[in-house]
């Protein structure tokens, strides 16, 4: 097992950005109404089923103690759970081609911090990584659906 010395920084830095990240997604959207030939929802409506997909999550994120680090873990998994629910309900192209980068990071990121935590910093780097990709496509994500 790792100190927590030596796990909190890193955990503090993934935890406070993919919470940064969520919590700009939470408010509602009302840009973005045009729906593509298909879809069954417009661009605005599949960002509030997203939105309200992944807002309790976000503010369990804002709540984790950086110190425990199977409770990081948990959030994670959950965030990664609920933006599988969003996916199988969002309706709009465009928005659910932004959803596969924030489902896969935040499953990888649960399973790298899990490992981290069971001691193996040789994930670390990949951990790192990950949360780079995270925000990446969190922006991605507040560019098309931003907050009113």
């Amino acid at each position: 097992m790792i100190a927590a010395a030596a796990r909190t920084p890193l955990l503090i830095a993934v935890v406070g950005a993919v919470a940064l990240g969520l919590s700009g997604c939470a408010a509602s959207s009302d840009g973005g109404s045009s729906s593509e030939k298909g879809d069954t929802q417009t661009v605005a409506q599949a960002c509030d089923t997203v939105r309200a997909s992944v807002q309790d999550a976000a503010t369990r994120l804002h709540a984790l103690d950086p110190g425990d680090p199977k409770a990081a873990v948990g959030a994670l998994g959950e965030v990664a759970q609920h933006l599988d629910d969003a996916a199988r309900a969002v309706g709009n192209r465009q928005v659910a081609a932004l959803l596969p980068p924030l489902q896969s990071g935040f499953a990888a990121a649960s399973a790298d911090l899990s490992a981290i935590a069971g001691g193996d910093l040789s994930r670390l780097p990949s951990l790192q990584g990950t949360a780079a990709d995270i925000q990446a496509a969190l922006t991605a994500f507040t560019q098309a659906c931003p907050a009113s």
